[in-house]
C-alpha cells in the first residue's frame, strides 16, 4: 500500500482517508462499577453497538477512499520486534504496569498485544488472584473510549497533534497513536517536525511531570489559515498556547500555512466536554451550533481569544463570539440550530450529540437518527435527509452529486456512549492543500 500523506486543511473537504475503531471486547467487559472512572454513563450492548458502527463505517466508505481501524494500524506498527518491545517499555513507564504483566505482553504476538492493550488483559492466568482484590479486574484494564478516535490525536494540515488526555481513563490512547504515526509503514515517513504538539514523549522521558491537557475534539481546522480550539474541561489554555507557539514557529519556517488560532472559552461542563459537541461545520457556508453559546444576546455566549500567528511573537485579541471571530478572519458562516428553535429540544439533542455532525464532503454530513429536531432544521436549510439504510441499499446514489445530504445513523447504543459521528472519526486526509 502507498504511503499516507497527512493533509487536513478543512472540516468539509471531501474525505479521503479516515481512522475509526470498531467497539470490541473493551465495551463488552465493562461492568457498572467501572463506568464512572471510564467516563461512561451506561454500559453498552456490544453487539448492537458494533452493528451501528458497521453501518456508520459503510456510509463513510461511500465517499472515503479508505476507512481504517486504529487496531489494525497499531498491529502493523508493532510488526517489528524492537518496536513492540519499545512500546511495552514506554507503556510501563506511562501507566506503571508491573514487571510480570510486561513480561506477559512481551511474550505475545503484535495482534495479541494490541488486543490486550485495547481490550484488556484479565487475571485468569493467575489462580491465586481473588476477583474482589481489584476494583478493575484486569492485569491491563480496557480502554473503551478508543471508540472516539477524534480525541487522542488530530491531523492539522500536513502535521499532527498527539493529545494529552485530561483523564486517567484515556492516558494510554495517545501512546498508541504515537506509535502508529512514528512506526506504521505507511506513516513513518513523516518527520518529527510534523508533530505540532506532544506531551506524551517528554512525560515518558521524565522531562516533564505535569503535562497540560489537550484533546482532539476541541480542535477544528476551519481553513488552511484558521484553527478553532476549545478551551474546555478537557483542554487547558496553556496547552493551546503551546500549540499556537509551535505553529507560529513552523509558520515562520514555511512549514505550516496557519495564520490564526481562535481559542473558544467554554464552560466546564460534561455536556460541552469538547468544542465539537457544540459546534461543527457542515458546509462551506454553514455550521451546526448549540444556540445558547453562539447567539448574540445570550447570557451563555462564549467569548473568543484570537491568536495571531503571523509575527515574531503571539499576538492576542478578543472577540465576543466564535461567529464574529471567524468573520473577522474571512469565514462567514450561517448557523443552523441543533434542536431547532425549541430551547428544550436544543438541550436534549445537544446532549445526544445533535451538534456533533461529521462532514464527508461539502454539505454531505452524518448525524444520529434520534435527533429529529436537528434533522428538521437541516431539512429546512436544504439538506436531503436520508436514513443510512436507504443510502446503503441504493448503490446508484451518488453522495457527491452536488446535493446537500444528511445521512442519519442508527445509534441507540452508540449515542449512550456520549459521543457523536465526528467524535468517532480521525481524518488523515481530505481534498485540498
Amino acid at each position: 500500500m502507498p504511503p499516507i500523506q497527512l493533509s487536513v486543511f478543512s472540516e468539509t473537504a471531501r474525505l479521503r482517508q479516515v481512522v475509526v475503531h470498531n467497539p470490541g471486547p473493551e465495551v463488552d467487559l465493562m461492568v457498572p462499577g467501572m463506568m464512572e472512572k471510564l467516563l461512561f454513563d451506561d454500559i453498552l450492548y456490544g453487539d448492537l453497538a458494533r452493528h451501528e458502527h458497521s453501518q456508520f463505517r459503510k456510509v463513510l466508505a461511500r465517499v472515503a477512499d479508505e476507512v481504517l481501524d486504529i487496531q489494525d494500524l497499531f498491529i502493523e506498527a508493532l510488526g517489528e520486534e524492537g518496536v513492540k518491545l519499545a512500546f511495552i517499555g514506554d507503556l510501563q513507564r506511562l501507566v506503571g504496569l508491573p514487571d510480570d504483566t510486561c513480561d506477559l505482553l512481551r511474550s505475545l504476538e503484535p495482534a495479541q498485544v494490541a488486543r490486550g492493550v485495547i481490550g484488556g488483559v484479565t487475571w485468569d492466568d493467575m489462580p491465586s488472584h481473588t476477583r474482589w482484590e481489584q476494583e478493575f479486574d484486569y492485569r491491563v484494564r480496557p480502554i473503551p473510549n478508543l471508540l472516539f478516535m477524534r480525541d487522542p490525536a488530530a491531523v492539522i494540515g500536513h502535521g499532527y497533534s498527539l493529545s494529552s488526555m485530561a483523564t486517567w481513563a484515556r492516558e494510554r490512547e495517545p501512546l498508541i497513536l504515537s506509535y502508529v504515526f512514528r512506526h506504521h509503514p505507511r506513516l513513518r515517513h513523516h518527520a518529527d517536525r510534523n508533530n505540532w504538539f506532544d506531551q506524551v514523549t517528554p512525560l515518558i522521558r521524565g522531562e516533564i511531570k505535569a503535562p497540560v491537557s489537550m484533546e482532539g475534539g476541541d480542535i477544528l481546522v476551519l481553513s488552511p489559515k484558521v484553527l478553532a480550539v476549545g478551551c474546555s474541561e478537557r483542554t487547558q489554555a496553556d496547552a493551546i498556547h503551546l500549540l499556537a507557539e509551535n505553529l507560529r514557529a513552523h509558520r515562520a519556517a514555511d512549514e505550516t500555512s496557519f495564520d490564526h488560532l481562535l481559542m473558544v472559552l467554554m464552560p466546564r461542563k460534561r455536556s460541552a466536554m469538547h468544542l465539537d459537541t457544540i459546534f461543527t461545520r457542515v458546509s462551506e457556508g454553514e455550521c451546526l451550533v448549540y444556540p445558547p453559546y453562539f447567539l448574540e444576546g445570550s447570557p451563555e455566549l462564549l467569548n473568543v481569544t484570537s491568536i495571531d500567528l503571523r509575527h515574531g511573537e503571539l499576538r492576542m485579541g478578543t472577540q465576543p463570539s466564535l461567529l464574529k471571530a471567524m468573520k473577522a478572519v474571512g469565514i462567514d458562516l450561517r448557523p443552523i440550530f441543533c434542536g431547532g428553535r425549541d430551547p428544550i429540544l436544543q438541550q436534549r439533542e445537544q446532549w445526544t450529540d445533535g451538534a456533533n455532525a461529521f462532514c464527508l464532503a461539502p454539505g454531505v454530513i452524518t448525524s444520529y437518527s434520534r435527533n429529529l429536531a436537528t434533522a428538521e432544521a437541516l431539512d429546512q436549510a436544504g439538506y436531503r435527509v436520508l436514513a443510512a439504510k436507504q443510502v446503503l441499499a441504493d448503490p446508484g446514489l451518488d453522495l457527491l452529486d452536488g446535493t446537500k445530504y444528511l445521512v442519519q445513523i442508527e445509534a441507540s447504543e452508540l449515542s449512550r456512549a456520549r459521543g457523536g459521528p465526528r467524535c468517532m472519526t480521525m481524518p488523515l486526509s481530505r481534498d485540498g492543500s
